[in-house]
């Protein structure tokens, strides 16, 4: 599971070619790419309790950030980790989880929890702890949630060297939906851009070393971003530039291949999808 915080559809796959996305491109060729994906809320915890208990916010108590100390998730709620815990599947967190309890998610391996918003570590690092999971769990099934920063403000004009040549103000035009456009905004955009570069940057690294380790043929792989950009109309908001998100499915031998499909789904169907392809039976009435 692929998170990318604050990322919208500003990529080749969804139609925008303002950066170039070479990872991202090979594996929405590799996968099923869809149009219509929604997540339950515009604002990271809620959203991501959403991708982790196939429950909406209201249903699971994550009504608000973890950062403000919202807590009223109940800890005995099935979550992907415990459910395929119970199923011996190893579990593996790089990167922050951003849900309360975190005790919650007994995750056998995490690196980086920090939320690396200052981008101190690379996505070498993040592509370093993989493969270290990667090792650990080759004796077993496994699930690895691996959540990148770099969509997230700030916006990173270039991180260990990653964009090598950087886009500025002049080359881009903020995104329609934002409604203004401006000097600062221009500038802003730019960056975000150049964030989206250095995401498929690491992209790239984790499945090198997905297919290094001999796994990228029997991984069930989702790529998702946990709600839009945050620019205006975008993240905390209802609009659709703040709900809908990129969801690119990679099932081999299971799901089609470049196919891009256009009916509504949700970041709730992820835990289901998870479990009907993990050959565990659903339990309760998850909306998904």
């Amino acid at each position: 599971l692929i998170f990318m915080e604050d990322m919208g559809t500003q990529i080749a796959a969804y139609g925008d070619s303002t950066v170039p996305t070479t990872a991202l491109d090979k594996l929405a060729e590799q996968s099923v790419v869809f149009e219509n994906a929604y997540c339950t809320q515009a604002s990271c915890s809620p959203s991501r309790s959403s991708m982790f208990t196939g429950l909406y916010p209201h249903q699971n108590g994550q009504i608000g950030l973890a950062t403000h100390k919202f807590a009223m998730y109940r800890q005995d709620t099935p979550n992907i980790v415990t459910l395929l815990q119970e199923h011996g599947y190893r579990n593996g967190l790089i990167g922050k989880l951003h849900v309360n309890p975190p005790t919650a998610f007994p995750f056998d391996l995490t690196a980086i929890p920090s939320a690396n918003f200052n981008r101190k570590q690379s996505p070498a690092d993040y592509a370093t702890a993989a493969a270290r999971f990667f090792e650990q769990s080759k004796d077993a099934p496994w699930f690895l949630s691996v959540n990148f920063p770099d969509a997230h403000l700030p916006f990173v004009r270039q991180a260990h060297g990653v964009p090598i040549d950087p886009l500025d103000a002049d080359d881009v035009k903020p995104m329609p939906w934002i409604g203004v456009d401006t000097p600062r905004l221009r500038e802003q955009v730019a960056n975000y851009y150049n964030c989206l570069a250095r995401l498929d940057h690491a992209v790239g690294l984790l499945l090198k070393e997905l297919q290094q380790a001999g796994e990228v043929d029997r991984t069930l792989i989702f790529y998702i971003g946990d709600h839009g950009a945050q620019f205006p109309r975008g993240k905390g908001t209802v609009y659709e530039s703040a709900l809908r998100v990129p969801m690119i499915v990679r099932w081999p031998g299971s799901s089609p291949v470049g196919q891009v499909r256009h009916e509504l789904v949700s970041t709730l169907d992820l835990l289901p999808t998870t479990l009907v392809a993990a050959g565990i039976e659903p339990a309760g009435n998850l909306p998904g």
